[in-house]
């Protein structure tokens, strides 16, 4: 950043940069065209123009120096921009094709101002961007091709198309396919599409520009620079393209207040291709990347702790101490908890042995976990090492088993 007082232009390019550019884009888009000027060629030229001002701008006002530089990234982001912006013309171009009433009994609020048409298609289309982005930092095969648009070690205004095409597909496809199916017209589809482009031009920018209480709504600069952290683990957090909405509601949404150093964006992977056609391969050709195959490793560890516990729990019921099953299936559940499959798995067992020795109560209370323990993983609000028997707040934080202790498996490993 820079180190003196800004001038008054700087202060002008730091507030209003985003507001004015993002907002004249959205005014030729959702206002002029469709109403006074054709859709081709003016969504093309307005939103290669906004792309050029955020690259002029930051030279003028970086956020960090050490990101003007090539990092041998340049022709790379260049081409996959060229390559993802075509797709996405062209897609659009298809969805264009189609008649405008194609569905005879479509539910999409066709006699809405277009912007309001156009906030909507951004409002579904942007659950779809959330979902599939999250679901691609949590399995192998769709990190492989997610990783690419992490890899970069810098954040400038060509990261924002910095994906591989068919991740790219994947994240736009389920929405594009459902606001199409609702109806929703072309134009705003296409309209949204303009300056959802333009504002992750900004997202991913070099630029030192704020916004204000508003970066609590749309993913700014400021809070995904966040998502690009090195390391894996710290970069699960704001996942939303354009709104922040889904990551409020999901509990995936953090604004640290330290600033984020040049050197602190990335892969751990410093060997990761740099090259166009490289990076188009790589999820074909490579193994797991290391963040991810920990993570597998880990996992595979804990199922067979906890295959382990739970046989050890049916042992106990067969020989009727019911106080040893119990203890074995409570510490199953510990293992198994931060992982969904586990976990149901775990209170499924519970629930089985409760059903067997007739405790009512416990049926109840495990039955209700079963049900609510989705939803506890996919809003993060998971209490750690809840025992998971009897008792029926899902929130209720527990101990570990009685007589049992963080270094049991430890030591049951090393008496085998």
């Amino acid at each position: 950043m820079t180190a003196t007082s800004p001038s008054f232009s700087q202060l002008a390019i730091r507030y209003a940069s985003y507001p004015a550019i993002l907002g004249a884009t959205a005014f030729v888009l959702l206002v002029l065209v469709g109403d006074s000027l054709p859709y081709f060629p003016t969504v093309p030229l307005v939103v290669a123009a906004a792309l050029l001002a955020v690259a002029l701008l930051e030279r003028r006002l970086p956020f960090h120096r050490e990101w003007l530089r090539d990092h041998r990234d340049a022709a790379c982001d260049a081409a996959h921009a060229v390559v993802n912006l075509a797709i996405l013309l062209s897609v659009h171009g298809l969805i264009a094709l189609l008649p405008s009433q194609w569905l005879p009994d479509s539910i999409w609020p066709t006699g809405w101002p277009l912007l309001a048409q156009a906030l909507l298609v951004g409002l579904v289309l942007d659950l779809s961007l959330y979902s599939v982005h999250w679901l691609s930092h949590r399995y192998a095969w769709m990190w492989k091709f997610h990783a690419i648009h992490h890899s970069s070690e810098r954040l400038y205004w060509l990261n924002g198309e910095r994906r591989h095409p068919l991740h790219a597909m994947m994240m736009a496809g389920p929405g594009l396919l459902i606001v199409v199916l609702l109806g929703a017209p072309s134009l705003a589809v296409g309209a949204w599409l303009g300056v959802l482009a333009v504002h992750l031009a900004f997202q991913h920018s070099n630029l030192d520009y704020r916004v204000g209480p508003l970066r609590y709504l749309v993913g700014a600069a400021e809070v995904h620079r966040w998502h690009h952290k090195r390391e894996y683990e710290d970069a699960q957090v704001n996942f939303g393209e354009f709104w922040m909405v889904w990551d409020h509601a999901f509990g995936t949404f953090k604004l640290p207040r330290q600033t984020l150093g040049p050197a602190d964006v990335g892969l751990s992977d410093r060997a990761f291709p740099v090259r166009y056609a490289a990076q188009l391969l790589y999820p074909l050709t490579q193994q797991d990347s290391g963040a991810v195959r920990v993570r597998e490793e880990q996992f595979e560890a804990a199922r067979i702790a906890f295959r382990r516990e739970s046989a050890i729990a049916r042992t106990q019921e067969h020989a009727w101490d019911l106080p040893a099953a119990w203890r074995a299936h409570e510490l199953a559940h510990i293992i198994g908890q931060p992982y969904l499959r586990l976990h149901l798995l775990s209170h499924w067992q519970m629930l089985g042995l409760a059903w067997r020795t007739v405790n009512r109560a416990e049926c109840g209370a495990q039955a209700l976990r079963l049900i609510l323990t989705p939803l506890a993983h996919f809003t993060g609000r998971m209490p750690p090492y809840n025992v998971g028997t009897r008792r029926v707040g899902l929130l209720d934080t527990g101990g570990w088993p009685t007589e049992l202790d963080p270094m049991t498996l430890q030591r049951r490993e090393a008496s085998r």
